[in-house]
């Protein structure tokens, strides 16, 4: 299947009863699945109710997270054998999980029409979600595609190092080149400091200027902190073993961003023309 036909099976997909983001990195490692357990609590500390959707079909943990032993979940949901309320355990007040766990090699027992489908259903079973969050596998392939394209935003999530910085860009245009229109954001975990985020965060608008003749947006980052670490293993969230932490304060501007009642005060226009090295520059998809 080739972009232009990824493309044309999500053209019907994209309505805007409830706010789906789909969050993605270009490698793992990242602390994508932390932040979604996370802003999906702070979420509800907003009076939101959140349904994450854990779409790592190989290494799927967000069970793990939330201190869960599962058996059924997104594989049974997927190919239709159970509803979306039927798939679903909630994990708090107002957080479900649909969790996916035992599914190697779901993806490819599943045609790109019924992935789109999936979403369809998505849409029309999640209506009583404010917020659905769905965490995908690191890197590329087209089923995390289709949702992607699917959603209201992608959220990319990277880290400071340089190979995060290459896969993310690399995923940014082959999302890019499918549809330019994709509402794709970047956020900086595990930054020093807000003006490290933001010096990642201009490499990849140079590169993708150059290169793709597109910036993508900015979203926000968290700092290195061991606040996660220690939340992780306790297996509770932030706002449950440091509720007066940074890391809070932070999930809770990003919360408020992903809601639109937030702005960035670091815009597309704003981004630094810094000089590229030959190890930035050369990133090409």
């Amino acid at each position: 299947m080739n972009r232009l036909q990824l493309k044309q099976a999500t053209n019907a997909v994209r309505r805007k009863e409830n706010k789906i983001i789909s969050v993605l990195s270009g490698k793992g490692g990242v602390g994508k699945s932390v932040i979604v357990n996370n802003l999906a609590d702070v979420l509800t500390h907003l009076g939101k109710r959140v349904l994450i959707i854990d779409a790592d079909v190989n290494f799927g943990n967000q069970h793990i997270l939330a201190n869960l032993s599962v058996d059924y979940g997104f594989r049974q949901f997927a190919t239709g054998q159970l509803s979306l309320k039927e798939s679903s355990i909630e994990i708090s007040k107002n957080i479900s999980l649909i969790a996916s766990v035992n599914s190697i090699s779901l993806f490819d027992e599943i045609d790109i029409p019924t992935i789109a489908e999936c979403m369809n259903r998505i849409r029309r079973e999640a209506t009583e979600y404010d917020v659905v969050l769905i965490d995908h596998s690191s890197g590329v392939n087209k089923h995390a595609s289709v949702m992607a394209y699917a959603s209201d935003m992608v959220l990319t999530v990277l880290v400071p190092e340089l190979t995060s910085i290459s896969d993310s860009y690399g995923l940014f245009k082959y999302l890019h080149d499918i549809n330019p229109q994709l509402e794709c954001r970047f956020l900086v975990n595990r930054a020093a400091q807000s003006d490290e985020a933001e010096y990642i965060y201009s490499k990849l608008c140079a590169v993708a200027e150059r290169f793709v003749e597109s910036v993508p947006k900015y979203f926000g980052f968290l700092s290195e902190s061991d606040d996660f670490r220690k939340a992780v293993a306790s297996q509770q969230t932030i706002s449950e073993s440091n509720p007066n932490s940074s890391a809070f304060k932070e999930l809770n501007v990003l919360a408020h961003k992903l809601l639109g009642s937030a702005r960035t005060s670091f815009t597309n226009n704003s981004f630094k023309r810094i000089n590229k090295t030959t190890a930035v520059a050369d990133i090409k998809g």
